[in-house]
């Protein structure tokens, strides 16, 4: 079932009046698949970032197949166009802007707006529901250049659904985004001064949900907002008074920790090893809810496993929920390795425990170890990894 509408992304110069929220703090300072958002350079050269940029990727930016990988700082001629490959540098995300009030959406308006500071990387990851029995809505994320200058924007996107699994929803979402992002893998898209660009549309059914995360970077430009609305038609004009619900506990704002980085040693032996994750309970910014469960937040975990015996020793990795049934998207790297996949794609009870993965740590050695995760939307929260002798 598809969640988009793919092809070229809808724009319309001038673009339609954002109202509702503005984060004024933002302009101080302080399955789906995503639409194929044109990327963007001079004399229409599509422009890409990637550590490479895949041929998957770029056959998506380009609409047409492409045959090989790009390394960064690279071009490639395809069907009469260039594509390069940008070698930007990968900047943590400052900000996590997150939407989940109201998590049933039952009528039309604006979800969320905020707005961009250059090179201050935002993310937003959005989580909804359809509470409309007579018909569908529909959720579109747009961008809008309320300056005097062009804006150039670089984009690393995921999404997922709509599916009538929730669990699935949060977990594909996360997927697709967290490989993105690892491999640094976008596109740059440029909005002249008052346009509108709609960079992800979603079909939202009654009692299914979708999932998303975009991930912004304002490489030129000023006074860029960025929203999320809920309509009847993907098509009519946008405008609409803010989305909510006073009985609705879930989280609407502005966090201040989007990333968070681990580092831990841990002995092979008898006595297990532990990674906790989606304990931290984060301050709006704003008026409004703390954010429980660390939804949204991209944490990397460097490990060093050390061997004090002089035989190997085979170490065995355990997803174990303790808040409730819960996926898990995991990418792992042994050293300067392939990238391993050590999702788990179906809910766990509370307090089980499933195997992620067997590694072996040579005699008198060490194997280092880099894993990503992002909690699940609808997954119960906190989980840890365990580490022990299988």
């Amino acid at each position: 079932m598809s969640a988009t509408r793919p092809g070229a992304a809808c724009r319309a110069p001038g673009g339609a009046s954002f109202k509702g929220l503005l984060l004024f703090w933002l302009a101080l300072g302080c399955a789906s698949q995503v639409l194929t958002v044109p990327a963007q350079g001079s004399g229409g050269t599509l422009q890409v970032t990637g550590r490479p940029a895949s041929a998957e990727h770029l056959s998506e930016v380009a609409g047409v197949r492409v045959g090989r990988d790009l390394q960064p700082g690279e071009r490639l001629r395809c069907a009469g166009r260039t594509i390069q490959n940008l070698d930007l540098p990968q900047i943590p995300a400052r900000i996590l802007a997150f939407s989940d009030h109201p998590e049933r959406v039952r009528s039309r308006g604006l979800l969320f707006q905020a707005g961009l500071l250059r090179f201050k990387p935002v993310r937003f990851q959005y989580y909804h529901e359809g509470g409309r029995p007579d018909g569908p809505l529909f959720l579109s994320v747009r961008l809008r250049n309320r300056g005097s200058a062009p804006a150039r924007i670089h984009l690393i996107q995921g999404a997922a659904g709509p599916d009538a699994d929730y669990f699935a929803a949060g977990h594909r979402n996360n997927q697709v985004f967290l490989r993105r992002l690892v491999a640094f893998e976008g596109r740059v898209a440029i909005l002249a001064p008052g346009e509108s660009l709609q960079v992800a549309t979603h079909r939202l059914p009654f009692e299914q949900v979708v999932s998303g995360t975009l991930q912004m970077t304002l490489l030129e430009g000023r006074d860029l907002e960025y929203a999320l609305f809920a309509m009847h038609d993907p098509a009519e004009p946008v405008g609409f008074d803010l989305l909510s619900n006073p009985q609705d506990v879930h989280a609407r704002g502005i966090y201040p920790a989007a990333d968070q980085v681990l580092e831990r040693g841990w002995e092979v032996g008898p006595t297990p090893g532990l990674l906790a994750f989606g304990a931290v309970r984060q301050p709006n910014v704003l008026a409004g809810p703390e954010l429980k469960g660390d939804y949204g937040v991209v944490v990397r975990a460097d490990l060093r496993l050390m061997n004090p015996l002089d035989r190997p020793q085979r170490v065995e990795f355990f997803f174990n929920p303790r808040g409730g049934p819960a996926t898990g998207t995991f990418l792992a790297r042994i050293g300067q390795g392939k990238l391993l996949d050590w999702s788990v794609p179906r809910p766990v009870p509370a307090f089980a425990e499933v195997s992620l993965a067997v590694l072996e740590v040579p005699a008198r050695g060490q194997t280092l170890l880099t894993l990503w995760t992002i909690p699940e939307g609808a997954s119960n929260y906190p989980v840890r990894v365990l580490m022990r002798l299988p």
